[in-house]
């Protein structure tokens, strides 16, 4: 070997060692930047024969399958925390099963309330109490209607700032797209592709997505049924309608679980639309159909009504209307005619109340109805997935336990999908993430390397120098 070729070898060695350090310093530095995947070197030779030198190229490391698993157990625990997050306000609201604030609680108490007047008709005392006891079970439902719309409001929010979001990485990775075309992924470009590991990530919580990486070095999407989301430089942009809580890419339907759509169904995006579409509209009914039965039932034990008159609970006084159910659990109301107060007597609960004068003191009759209309199984919207009838006590408790058990379940999915997310994280940081311990070790090795090339520097500088004063 020649002395221009030993020259040459030790020089590019000394300049793989100084790419290696800069390398090594750069893992070291972003440990605990997010989306940053660690740099390994790929040493090769240029040239043959004993005059080869070396040259480095860096390689990020990364499994776009563990990836891909990682965000899909992200969007699986993020649609099922969103069940917790909005109807956290309305379940403490409604009360728990057992809760002495629950319409459940409220019913019974009700109910026992007529049981004590039915035994002490004429007590002015007992009277007031059922008054006040009706009173609490329709603040209850009038409370959770409230309430429930409040949580629909936070809901149609929530979406459309997810919405808004997915837009925002959507657009970052066509923005992406057009710097890294005409590269080799994974070899170049590490800061944008870096850039591109969090834009997915974040994107992977809010959506299911599949990716496929194009010869030219760009990023494709598309959702799960097939709508393309990105391709080159060109990202298509989400839209959401709030009321019924459709999702829709540049006029494609893509709401998520919908038939005939081509969308996902996992996700934070996925699970505000469930809420919006489905979970709040049918709690909604089912607080509608409680109110529709406790108004129905007591207007048709009532002998005193005419046509028209509203019984002991009304629709914000008025008689129940069957073309006004929508909201009907907000405006529930129990009857002024009760209400000293509003001109009203208390005697009514006796005696009906249209009586326009009061009544045998004794009589029970028709405190006798009023109780019977718990023990009656009244038609209940098959929609409410509650059954197609129950009595007014069984409904309410239904109820109660049907809309905490939804919590319950998103609660169980949730963590399911947190332990697969971890176990998944896990298995990616052992590709991608830093260690420090083996980049310090590795900064030993290198510097034993330039200690080495340089070595051969100084004796090939000695030999050059000895050669000329020889000469």
């Amino acid at each position: 070997m020649s002395i221009s070729s030993a020259y040459n070898i030790a020089r590019s060695g000394l300049r793989a060692t100084e790419a290696r350090a800069d390398m090594v310093a750069g893992n070291i530095a972003n440990a605990r930047t997010p989306g940053y995947a660690r740099r390994e070197e790929v040493q090769i030779s240029t040239g043959a024969g004993q005059g080869s030198a070396v040259e480095l190229r860096m390689s990020r490391q990364i499994d776009e399958r563990i990836a891909g698993m990682t965000r899909g157990a992200g969007a699986a625990m993020g649609g099922a925390s969103v069940a917790g997050e909005i109807l956290r306000g309305y379940l403490s609201t409604l009360g728990a099963p057992g809760d002495e604030v629950s319409p459940a609680a409220r019913m019974a108490d009700f109910q026992a309330g007529l049981d004590l007047l039915a035994n002490n008709p004429s007590d002015p005392s007992v009277q007031n109490d059922v008054l006040a006891r009706a009173d609490g079970l329709v603040r209850s439902l009038n409370a959770a209607s409230s309430e429930l719309g409040r949580s629909r409001v936070q809901a149609a929010d929530s979406f459309e700032r997810s919405v808004g979001e997915v837009n925002n990485a959507l657009s970052g990775i066509a923005a992406l797209n057009e710097q890294l075309r005409g590269t080799s992924v994974g070899l170049q470009n590490g800061t944008l592709m870096d850039e591109m590991n969090r834009k997915l990530d974040a994107l992977g919580t809010q959506m299911e997505f599949q990716a496929r990486w194009e010869a030219d070095g760009t990023l494709t999407l598309h959702s799960l049924g097939g709508t393309e989301l990105v391709s080159g430089d060109d990202a298509a942009r989400l839209t959401a309608d709030r009321q019924t809580g459709g999702l829709f890419a540049d006029g494609v339907d893509i709401t998520p679980n919908r038939t005939g759509s081509r969308g996902f169904s996992s996700g934070r995006l996925a699970g505000l639309s469930e809420m919006l579409s489905t979970v709040i509209p049918q709690m909604n009914l089912q607080l509608d159909e409680l109110a529709r039965g406790m108004i129905e039932g007591f207007e048709a034990a009532d002998t005193s009504l005419a046509p028209g008159d509203a019984g002991l609970f009304t629709d914000g006084g008025a008689a129940f209307d069957p073309a006004q159910v929508g909201g009907l659990a907000g405006r529930l109301a129990v009857n002024d005619n009760l209400r000293p107060e509003k001109g009203g007597a208390l005697w009514r609960l006796r005696d009906g109340m249209a009586t326009p004068t009061p009544g045998e003191p004794g009589a029970t009759a028709q405190i006798n109805a009023f109780i019977r209309v718990f023990d009656d199984a009244r038609p209940v919207d098959a929609g409410a997935g509650l059954g197609s009838s129950a009595r007014l006590g069984d409904f309410a408790a239904g109820l109660v336990g049907h809309q905490h058990n939804v919590r319950v379940t998103a609660d169980a999915r949730a963590e399911a999908a947190g332990i697969r997310l971890a176990s998944f994280e896990e298995s990616r940081s052992s590709i991608e993430g830093v260690n420090i311990d083996i980049e310090l070790q590795k900064l030993l090795e290198i510097e034993q390397a330039y200690g080495a090339n340089s070595q051969v520097l100084s004796s090939l500088s000695t030999m050059i120098d000895t050669l000329l004063n020889a000469v």
